[in-house]
């Protein structure tokens, strides 16, 4: 398959996701399906920033959902998210934009800024004609007309279980606490260790064991010693009751910070423009680079990354793009009642 054609498949599919987890979470549109799971806002809002790069209503609803429902969002974990120098420029431009309409400190954009010759276009095929760029993406790089909020934004369901996140921080605030009760809630094991919670809430080990030993002095948390590790478990059945649902009907988890940051990699790689007209082995080659960056995110978000040889690496990457869009649809369609 064709670079070009490979990133249109992926592309696509992409924005079909988003577009059903933001219907779900707030934003105008109507959802295809019902998810079981537990979203990541932080990673789910820096994937869309990217991803809609291609879709420019998508990325301006999604700065409307963030201007209704700021409060519940966690700048610090909106920056931990970003790997690399162009996610930190996305969510510096939309906390920028924020920042604009709701002053608050912890939106404070960072210091500098390029000047108009050094902008990059922030939409792929439509940045010409662009007389007044918006400052607040300017200041981050990018090139794009002024923003402003459609004001079509709602509050999240807090009954949907996609939006537990929401639900959680409501009750505990935003911050680490809520992050640590989420993963606790949701994980598909009988009991974790500090690091795999930390790995997830994307808070660092020492805070995440803090707040576990916290939980467990009040006894809402067991611990308990297994080799040289603590290992912990809640009690599912009674934070249900406590948030008002089936303890059977709580959300799954997934592994949001790595798959999403995983298809935000392989995305850009296929959006270069040298790809197809590349030898095969050359394109193989580069294939095999990209898919060793990407494999422990994946791995662990549970998708297989194939080590074929030679030609075979550009194979493997056409098969991960297949997997992981089968993978986030048949979840989705599972979870369908």
């Amino acid at each position: 398959m064709l670079a070009s054609a490979l990133s249109q498949q992926l592309d696509s599919g992409l924005l079909e996701f988003a577009w059903d987890e933001w219907a779900q979470m707030g934003v105008l549109a109507a959802p295809k399906r019902v998810s079981r799971w537990a979203q990541d806002p932080e990673a789910l809002i820096v994937f869309t920033l990217e991803v809609a790069r291609d879709d420019p209503r998508l990325f301006d609803e999604l700065l409307d959902w963030l201007l209704v429902n700021e409060s519940l969002l966690s700048v610090r974990r909106l920056r931990a998210m970003c790997d690399g120098p162009e996610d930190d420029r996305l969510v510096d431009a939309a906390i920028g934009w924020l920042a604009q309409r709701r002053p608050r400190a912890r939106l404070a954009p960072r210091a500098g800024g390029p000047t108009r010759a050094d902008l990059s276009p922030l939409f792929r095929g439509v940045s010409a004609g662009v007389r007044t760029p918006d400052p607040a993406f300017a200041a981050a790089g990018w090139l794009r007309p002024i923003a402003q909020p459609s004001g079509k934004a709602r509050r999240p369901d807090l009954d949907a279980p996609i939006n537990l996140a929401f639900c959680l921080r409501e009750l505990l605030g935003v911050g680490v606490r809520a992050e640590v009760v989420r993963l606790l809630l949701t994980v598909d094991a009988p009991h974790v260790n500090a690091q795999t919670v930390a790995r997830s809430a994307s808070f660092a080990k020492r805070n995440v064991h803090d707040v576990l030993a916290s939980l467990h002095a009040a006894g809402a948390v067991r611990q308990w010693n297994v080799g040289n590790q603590q290992r912990y478990e809640i009690d599912r059945a009674a934070w249900a009751r406590l948030l008002g649902i089936e303890a059977d009907a709580l959300p799954v988890e997934r592994a949001w910070p790595q798959l999403l940051s995983g298809l935000r990699s392989v995305r850009r790689f296929l959006h270069r423009d040298d790809l197809d007209d590349l030898s095969d082995y050359l394109r193989a080659s580069q294939a095999r680079d990209l898919l060793e960056a990407v494999r422990r995110s994946f791995e662990y978000a549970g998708l297989h990354v194939g080590s074929s040889r030679g030609d075979g690496a550009w194979g493997d990457l056409t098969a991960l793009v297949s997997d992981a869009l089968v993978d986030l649809g048949a979840q989705r369609a599972a979870s369908t009642p």
